[in-house]
């Protein structure tokens, strides 16, 4: 008789599960809460799905901290970003990959990757029950017996649980996931905000809303300097991209990038701020020089015009009131004092003030099971037998740019292998 293998959460890691119980014989059945599964994968990518990182395993772990890359160093080789790809273009979805190493489908719809999985999910005979709500997993004995939901009871010989995090709650992610290992005495890491926009304590200038900072470095500092985080816990503090300036504060990839160090920062000192270089290709000490030629050339024209040349127009007069200079004051007029500080503004505005970072809208969370709790070769409880978990319901949350839905994918595609190989008299292997 074939096992049969309950799959909590139909996102990512919840879809590559089932496909691998499938792949190795047991019976799948992959519970979903919302009306269909993958609903986060349609928004993602700003509903063009950035799929994954056309990269080796090898590098693929380098979107994530020392720890999060050692636990997830088997499952990314197993099933890697080739892989999955080349499975999508046996569904007839073409990808492209960006200079960035970022992949979407060609067709810039993250509907068509969805649907492409729906179709791997049907061909291979995974039975999907939506609008379906898990109450509890029960256990017996210390192992898996099966699970409540809708008030029905399913008896399973494993589960996988693929929940997510508690990012986009509206999309379903509410954290079951995490609240249902707690129960079965798993430790957690505390749940925090990671890849999501910084809000300011106030609004900043309507002005300010939608105007973009291209290729510039954000940075977040905390006494004057850069914030030194807990061992561990080495998530950047400063990042070189795009940012976009928002009705509530800052978005866009420099942004969600550092969004993680200043919410921990946030946490331990007050106030966090962020920091924008500018003109992250021209040292400080050449910029004196810079304005030099400008004076000799066009000495008479106004301040502004300099600035302009550096940024949108519609943020000049807020950088030049943040350097103490007056619009229309002459190049040639400007002190060294005043041309000293609008030089040093132009490497490091501070654009505004951490707030809050809020969770809910978040790319992904950081924080969850903790990663000692699982084997990393199996993705199996060491608490639970026939328990198993997979993607962001778990301590890991890595870098803007497909790394994130890389990791989902290749440890449900290992948990969903192993609990349809498990056997509960045998104790899963050690984490190599």
């Amino acid at each position: 008789m074939s096992r049969t293998v309950a799959i909590i959460g139909g996102g990512a890691a919840g879809i590559f599960a089932a496909l691998a119980a499938r792949s190795q014989g047991a019976l799948a059945l992959l519970y979903e809460r919302n009306r269909r599964i993958g609903i986060k994968i349609l928004i993602s990518g700003g509903g063009k799905c950035n799929i994954t990182h056309d990269a080796p395993p090898d590098e693929i772990e380098e979107g994530f901290i020392t720890g999060e890359a050692r636990f997830l160093r088997y499952a990314l080789h197993e099933l890697t970003a080739a892989d999955v790809l080349a499975a999508l273009r046996d569904e007839g979805v073409e990808t492209i990959t960006r200079p960035n190493g970022r992949v979407f489908p060609a067709s810039g719809r993250a509907e068509d990757v969805l649907a492409a999985f729906e179709r791997m999910l049907s061909r291979a005979g995974v039975e999907i029950l939506t609008n379906a709500h898990v109450e509890k997993i029960l256990t017996s004995d210390g192992a898996v017996s099966g699970l409540i939901a809708d008030g029905v009871r399913q008896p399973c010989d494993a589960i996988v649980v693929a929940t997510g995090g508690m990012s986009y709650r509206n999309v379903g992610t509410t954290g079951d996931g995490i609240r249902w290992a707690k129960e079965l005495g798993h430790l957690l890491v505390p749940v925090r905000p990671a890849l999501a926009p910084i809000y300011f304590p106030q609004p900043p200038p309507a002005t300010w809303q939608g105007v973009a900072l291209r290729d510039v470095i954000l940075r977040i500092e905390s006494d004057g300097r850069r914030p030194k985080l807990p061992r561990g816990e080495g998530f950047p503090t400063e990042w070189r991209d795009d940012l976009l300036l928002t009705h509530r504060g800052i978005s866009g990839p420099s942004a969600l990038e550092v969004s993680r160090a200043a919410a921990r920062v946030a946490e331990d000192s007050h106030p966090v701020h962020l920091v924008v270089d500018l003109l992250p290709d021209i040292p400080a000490d050449a910029l004196p020089a810079l304005w030099e030629e400008r004076v000799l050339a066009s000495g008479k024209s106004e301040v502004q015009t300099f600035v302009e040349g550096f940024i949108p127009r519609a943020l000049v007069g807020f950088l030049l009131d943040a350097a103490r200079l007056r619009a229309g004051i002459k190049m040639n007029s400007v002190t060294k004092e005043e041309r000293a500080l609008l030089l040093r503004t132009l490497k490091g505005w501070t654009v505004g003030v951490v707030g809050s970072v809020p969770l809910d809208k978040g790319e992904v969370t950081a924080g969850g099971i903790a990663l000692g709790e699982v084997h990393s070769t199996t993705m199996a409880s060491k608490r639970i037998d026939g328990l198993f978990f997979a993607g962001e319901a778990l301590d890991i949350s890595g870098r803007v740019g497909g790394y994130n839905l890389q990791a989902a994918f290749s440890t449900g595609h290992v948990a969903g292998i192993s609990a349809a190989a498990h056997a509960p008299s045998l104790s899963p292997p050690e984490t190599r």
